[in-house]
């Protein structure tokens, strides 16, 4: 049986998620995730679910600058 995924994206909660809709939809480090067998909210960056998945600081720092100043390139 698959695992069925929450996530806690600050203090928005959403689920049940699929493996593949939690990929689709995009992970930051900063998001948090629960499912059965964990004992508490896990951040998604220490799960190997997960691993490649996740934006990075600078990207997420990137992607912000260049949707403000993107003009200017």
């Amino acid at each position: 049986m698959d695992k069925i995924y929450i996530l806690k994206k600050n203090k928005l909660i959403s689920g049940p998620h699929s493996l593949q809709t939690v990929k689709e939809r995009g992970l930051r480090y900063t998001d948090m995730v629960w499912y059965e067998g964990l004992t508490d909210w896990t951040p998604a960056d220490q799960l190997e679910d997960f691993e490649g998945s996740i934006k990075s600081s600078t990207t997420i720092q990137k992607s912000i600058f260049d949707k403000f100043f993107g003009f200017l390139k």
